[in-house]
């Protein structure tokens, strides 16, 4: 992924402001397990490469089998089965042989896999599906995803099972935020994806409604607005209609409310090394996966 600030960015100010950032993908990984779900974030992935002209890398991990030391290892049966699968999937899926990917299949767990190739290929996109089987098993609702985004060197983008693959993916991009300190990359990929496309642009922070007084509910929600203001570019309001939302409430059920009400074609948000997402444990990420009808990028604070 390239970056190109067209101006300063400073981020030890008192109030951090993100200049106009360009955000280009140019090697976009994206894994399968040729269940329904790892089709769709295929699909994603085509139209990604095809809108940044983007180089593509499918890899698909077969899950290694026991053997005993006696008997040496297994056949690769399995392993040329699922080559040939994998090599008839390029020609049958629309636009896919066109983008020339390189193919990876390996008797591997999933996550070792996906980060091997992602820092062999120096990959600046992961794209990876809901749901799936064997190599992918889990690979959002459990462990497996909360593991690829933890360990992923750069962006991850999540394809949940109720999204369908559109040709405008960032016509309206969702940024979740609570204001941590990771909240200014996110910042940056949301507003310059929006730019980019000419998108609109929603920032959204969630807030607890439990206050003691109206006083202090009025005083923090004007110090939250503030704030979420100085995360934005200033010039961004000349490429992308913006528009910020205050909303109370639990952040798993607002965001992905908010996301359907406001059409979302994607969701941004950030995560720290040691916690997913700006608002929440990993069950408010995929809380928002599972219901959204659009991706989930995630944006690590500082990026590997």
């Amino acid at each position: 992924m390239a970056m190109k600030p067209v101006g300063n960015v400073s981020i030890t100010d008192q109030t951090p402001h993100l200049a106009t950032s360009e955000i280009i993908f140019s090697r976009i990984l994206v894994a399968t397990d040729f269940s329904k779900a790892a089709n769709q974030a295929l699909k994603t992935a085509i139209i990604l490469c095809q809108l940044f002209g983007a180089k593509l890398s499918l890899v698909h991990a077969c899950a290694p089998i026991p053997y005993c030391v006696e008997t040496g290892p297994p056949p690769d049966a399995d392993l040329e089965a699922e080559t040939e699968e994998m090599q008839q999937l390029v020609q049958s899926e629309p636009g896919l042989s066109a983008l020339m990917p390189k193919v990876v299949v390996a008797s591997s767990q999933a996550i070792d896999l996906i980060n091997r190739v992602s820092k062999e290929e120096n990959a600046d996109l992961i794209v990876v599906g809901s749901h799936g089987a064997s190599g992918l098993k889990r690979l959002v609702l459990g462990s497996v995803a909360e593991a690829v985004m933890h360990q992923a060197t750069c962006p991850t983008m999540i394809v949940g099972p109720n999204c369908k693959p559109e040709q405008h993916p960032f016509r309206s991009v969702l940024f979740a935020t609570d204001l941590n300190t990771t909240g200014l990359r996110g910042a940056q990929y949301a507003s310059g994806l929006s730019e980019r496309f000419h998108g609109k642009l929603t920032v959204l922070h969630v807030m607890n409604p439990n206050f003691k007084d109206h006083n202090e509910r009025e005083l923090v929600r004007s110090r939250s607005r503030q704030e979420v203001a100085q995360l934005l570019p200033s010039d961004v309001e000349r490429y992308c209609k913006t528009k910020i939302l205050l909303e109370y409430g639990k952040p798993a059920e607002t965001i992905a409310m908010i996301a359907r009400t406001e059409r979302a074609s994607i969701i941004v948000v950030g995560f720290r090394d040691r916690m997913l997402a700006d608002h929440a444990p990993w069950s408010t990420i995929s809380y928002v996966i599972r219901e959204a009808n659009c991706p989930v990028l995630g944006i690590r604070g500082h990026l590997m």
